[in-house]
C-alpha cells in the first residue's frame, strides 16, 4: 500500500499538491423508513424573516445569489467564465476540480448588504476589503461587495474599491486551497496576489506583469512598500493571514513575485524546494540556507533591491490571427425561489459564525413550507451545530431518504448513529453488526460524493474498531484507501495500523507504522502507534528491514 506524502510540489508557476482520490464504489442503500420531521411554531412575528429578493444562477461548480442588477450580475458572470477560459489556457493544471456541493457566490449591492456576512471576529475589517472567503473540507463561499467605492488599507492608505479584482483573489485562494490543502499564508497570499493580478480578454492573456501597464498599480507591492521597513523574513513566515495589514500581504507578494519571476527567475528552483519542505519542517534558517544558498538578512537585502527596480520576466499569449477565447454562454437568471436564497444565505452566515441570524435564514422558508432535500440536509447540519441533536437527526434522516447530494449531511448522520449506538442506556460494549450496518450506510455514500473527505474514512476506522465483527479484507482496503489520501491523519493511522495488524495484512500496518513515527510528535496518537509496532510479528527478510521506511511512505 502506497501513501502519498502530502507536499506541496511544484508546477508550472509553482505549486500544485499531490493527492490521490481514490473512492469505494460501494453504495449501500440508506434506510428508507419514515420520519416526522420537526414542528415548529412562530410564537413572534421578528423570529419569522420576509423573503427576501435574489437574482439565482447555476453555472458549472457555483451557485449564485445576486441583488445587483440584472446587466451587472450578467456582465460578471460572463467576466467570470471567460476567466476560468483564460485560466484553462493559461494554467491547466489548476483545473476546476470535481465536487459535490457547489461553491456560493454572493453578489451584494445597496447600503450594508455585505456587511451581514464578515466574520464575526473579523467585524473591523469591513472598511480595508470587499470579497470575504470561507472554506470547509466539503465546500465554499464567496462574497463579494458591489456597492464599496473605496477601500481603507491602513490609517494612511485607500484606494479605489475594484469587486472584480477582490472577486478574483477569494477565487484564486479557493482554487489555491483546493489543489494543496492550507499552505503556509504568506506563500498562500503571495500566489493569491500574484494571481489576481492577471488581465485577460477574449484575444490576449498578461499574467504577472508588475508596474507601468499592469492592471492593479494601486495594489502593487512595489508602491504599498515604498519607504515602509520590511518585516524581517523569520516574522513573514510566522505570521497568520491579516486582512488589515497590507505591509504583510505586500510583502508576501513580493517575495512570491521575485522568487517565480524575478531576477531571471535564479530563485525559483530553491523557492520550489523551500516550499515543498515546509510540510514536514518548520521554516527555519538552516533550511533557508540550504534551497536559497544564503541567509535570512541577505535575501532580506535582495527583496529591498527588488522593489526599487522590478526586474522580472511576465507572460503574455496573443491569440492568433482568426482565434480567440470562445464568447461565453449567456447566463440564465430568475428570481431565486425562498428555500434557495434561505439556504445558501444561512450557510453562509453560519460560516461566518452568525449561528442566529444563520438559523433564522434557513428556518423561514421551512416554516412556509419548502421541503427541498438541500433545504433539510442544511437545517439538519445547522441543528447539529447547534446542538439540538433530536431535531437534527430527523431532517438529515430525511435529507438522505431523499438522496440529497450533500456528503457532510451522510457524515453527521453516520455520527449521530453511532452516538446512539454508544449512548449509556443503549447495549453498551461492542457494536453489533445491525449498528455497524446503520453507521457505514450514510459514510458509504459520502464517500462517492466528491471531495472526498478525511472524517469519513476515521469514523468508518473507528467504527470497524469497536464492532464486535471483524471488517473484512474489503472493509479494510476501503480504511486503507483513506491513508493513501490522507496520510497526516494521527487518529485515521492508529486505527488503521492496529486493524491491518489485527485483521489484514501486517505488512500494510507495518508501512502505516513506519510513516507515523516519521512524523508523529510525542502525543498519545504515537504511544498507540509504537504499541502496534511492538506488537508486529518480524518483518519477511526479503520485505524490509528494521529501521528502514519504504520510500513509498516518505513523507
Amino acid at each position: 500500500m502506497a501513501m502519498a506524502s502530502g507536499k506541496i510540489v511544484f508546477r508550472w508557476i509553482g505549486f500544485a499538491a499531490l493527492a490521490v482520490a481514490v473512492r469505494a464504489v460501494d453504495r449501500p442503500p440508506v434506510p428508507a423508513e419514515i420520519v416526522e420531521l420537526p414542528k415548529f411554531e412562530v410564537s413572534d412575528n421578528r423570529v419569522l424573516l420576509p423573503p427576501e429578493s435574489w437574482h439565482y444562477a447555476e453555472i458549472p461548480g457555483f451557485t449564485i445569489l445576486s441583488n445587483i442588477s440584472e446587466r451587472e450580475t450578467k456582465r460578471f458572470v460572463r467576466d467570470f467564465l471567460l476567466l476560468q477560459d483564460a485560466l484553462t489556457v493559461l494554467m491547466p493544471a489548476l483545473g476546476r476540480g470535481e465536487t459535490a456541493v457547489p461553491t456560493s457566490l454572493i453578489l451584494c449591492g445597496g447600503a450594508n448588504g455585505f456587511d451581514r456576512f464578515m466574520p464575526a471576529d473579523r467585524g473591523d475589517d469591513v472598511y480595508h476589503t470587499n470579497s470575504v472567503f470561507f472554506d470547509d473540507p466539503e465546500r465554499a463561499a464567496i462574497v463579494v461587495d458591489f456597492a464599496m467605492t473605496e477601500l481603507q488599507l491602513d490609517a494612511t492608505t485607500t484606494v479605489q474599491s475594484d469587486p472584480y479584482q477582490g472577486f478574483y483573489k477569494e477565487y484564486f485562494r479557493h482554487l489555491i486551497r483546493r489543489q494543496s490543502g492550507h499552505p503556509p499564508a504568506w506563500f498562500e497570499e503571495g500566489l493569491v496576489q500574484l494571481l489576481a493580478a492577471i488581465d485577460f480578454n477574449k484575444n490576449w492573456i498578461t499574467f504577472a506583469q508588475i508596474g507601468e501597464g499592469a492592471t492593479a498599480k494601486d495594489t502593487d507591492f512595489s508602491r504599498l512598500l515604498a519607504g515602509r521597513e520590511l518585516l524581517p523574513l523569520p516574522e513573514l513566515f510566522a505570521r497568520k493571514a491579516e486582512q488589515d495589514n497590507p505591509a504583510w500581504t505586500a510583502e508576501s507578494y513580493a517575495f512570491v513575485h521575485m522568487c517565480l519571476y524575478g531576477r531571471g527567475k535564479r530563485y525559483q528552483a530553491g523557492f520550489a524546494k523551500f516550499v515543498a519542505r515546509l510540510g514536514t519542517e518548520e521554516p527555519g534558517e538552516a533550511l533557508f540556507k540550504e534551497c536559497f544558498k544564503m541567509s535570512f538578512r541577505e535575501m532580506e537585502s535582495e527583496l529591498r533591491a527588488y522593489l526599487g527596480f522590478t526586474d522580472h520576466k511576465w507572460i503574455q499569449m496573443v491569440m492568433n490571427k482568426g482565434q480567440s477565447l470562445a464568447e461565453p454562454p449567456p447566463v440564465v437568471l430568475r428570481d431565486a425561489t425562498e428555500a434557495e436564497s434561505g439556504r445558501i444565505l444561512g450557510e453562509v452566515l453560519r460560516f461566518g459564525g452568525h449561528g442566529i441570524e444563520a438559523h433564522l435564514a434557513l428556518i423561514a422558508p421551512y416554516i412556509r413550507g419548502a421541503r427541498e432535500p438541500q433545504l433539510l440536509a442544511a437545517l439538519g447540519l445547522d441543528e447539529r451545530a447547534a446542538g439540538h441533536d433530536e431535531r437534527a437527526i430527523k431532517f438529515l434522516e430525511s435529507a438522505a431518504r431523499a438522496q440529497v447530494t450533500r456528503p457532510r449531511a451522510y457524515l453527521e448522520l453516520a455520527r449521530l448513529r453511532y452516538e446512539a449506538a454508544q449512548a449509556p442506556d443503549s447495549a453498551g460494549g461492542a457494536l453489533t453488526p445491525a449498528q455497524v450496518t446503520s453507521v457505514l450506510a450514510p459514510l458509504a455514500t459520502a464517500r462517492n460524493q466528491p471531495p472526498p473527505m478525511a472524517e469519513i474514512y476515521e469514523l468508518t476506522a473507528e467504527v470497524w474498531a469497536h464492532s464486535a465483527q471483524p471488517p473484512t479484507r474489503a472493509d479494510l482496503k476501503v480504511i486503507n484507501q483513506g491513508v493513501v489520501t490522507f496520510p497526516r491523519r494521527p487518529l485515521l493511522l492508529v486505527h488503521a495500523a492496529d486493524l491491518n495488524l489485527r485483521y489484514g495484512d501486517p505488512e500494510d500496518a507495518r508501512r502505516i507504522v513506519l510513516h507515523a513515527l516519521s512524523f508523529l510528535p510525542n502525543s498519545p496518537a504515537r504511544m498507540a502507534i509504537e504499541q502496534v509496532r511492538d506488537e508486529l510479528p518480524p518483518p519477511p527478510a526479503q520485505k524490509s528491514s528494521p529501521g528502514v521506511v519504504p520510500a513509498s511512505v516518505k513523507p
